[in-house]
């Protein structure tokens, strides 16, 4: 007979009295500052929940929300996740129609180590300052990727052979810069797992390798994982720099020679302005 491995994360048990095909359920997993770090519920798409009438039962596995992610991306590190919480105090805010209850609960370390209250929150903010640096990452190669299409196909429409010079050289002078960008943050010769052997890793992915390596373990965060990071970081934020600045003036620019010509503009996405 086979047993069952006990729960890894926390357990909630509620009771739904009644269900119709209509009924709803959210819950808001939430820090001790009450900011929310996780939301389930029966309409969600990511993180979705089942209800049935009488006892239910929900186990958060205690993770945060991963780092953002680009389609068919190979990364030798793999994409970054989302750290697990700290031990300290939590609450949970169940809601359904009107009825709403909210349900402290403490987050306890692992006794079998020695580790500090304090070196457990200097890790998870470490981890998820790098989670968050991989999302600039992935936002950024979205973007670069997303102008890069518009550029083309506006190219196609007009015909190459109609594009006024000015534009023409501007839309080559933007390609070229962000395609430098873009092979700085990503290794895009990488088409397969094999290829991450055979071309080196670039930003994305030794950033992958630093968050695994400081999430790994119970001991605290390693001197080198900081020294690590604080090195790459810097060399990160020199190519986003360099994006917002080509999406603000050269992609602007562009703009405004296409829209001297009477042709539709490139759009930019929010996140890469100043």
């Amino acid at each position: 007979m086979l047993g069952l491995n006990p729960p890894n994360g926390v357990v909630f048990n509620y009771y739904l009295k009644e269900i119709t095909d209509s009924s709803k359920l959210s819950i808001e997993l939430m820090d001790k500052n009450k900011k929310i770090i996780k939301t389930f519920s029966t309409s969600s798409k990511d993180n979705k929940i089942e209800i049935g009438k009488g006892m239910n039962q929900f186990e958060w596995d205690m993770n945060y929300p991963v780092a953002e992610k680009v389609d068919g991306l190979i990364l030798w590190n793999g994409f970054v996740g989302g750290p697990k919480a700290a031990p300290g105090n939590y609450s949970a805010k169940f809601k359904s129609g009107k009825d709403s209850m909210e349900i402290p609960f403490i987050i306890l370390p692992d006794p079998n180590y020695k580790t500090s209250q304090a070196e457990y929150e200097e890790q998870f903010n470490h981890l998820i300052t790098i989670r968050d640096k991989s999302s600039e990452i992935m936002k950024a190669i979205k973007n670069i990727r997303e102008v890069r299409q518009q550029m083309n196909d506006f190219s196609e429409r007009v015909g190459k052979e109609d594009l006024p010079k000015e534009v023409k050289e501007q839309i080559d002078t933007v390609n070229k810069q962000i395609k430098e960008i873009e092979e700085a943050l990503h290794q895009t010769k990488a088409k397969s797992g094999q290829d991450v052997l055979n071309f080196p890793i670039k930003l994305d992915d030794k950033l992958s390798s630093i968050y695994n390596a400081a999430a790994a373990g119970q001991s605290g965060l390693s001197r080198q994982s900081k020294d690590a990071y604080a090195e790459l970081v810097v060399q990160i934020d020199e190519q986003l720099n360099k994006l917002k600045k080509i999406m603000s003036e050269d992609v602007a620019k562009l703009n405004k020679l296409i829209h001297e010509k009477t042709l539709p503009v490139i759009g930019v996405k929010k996140e890469v302005k100043e």
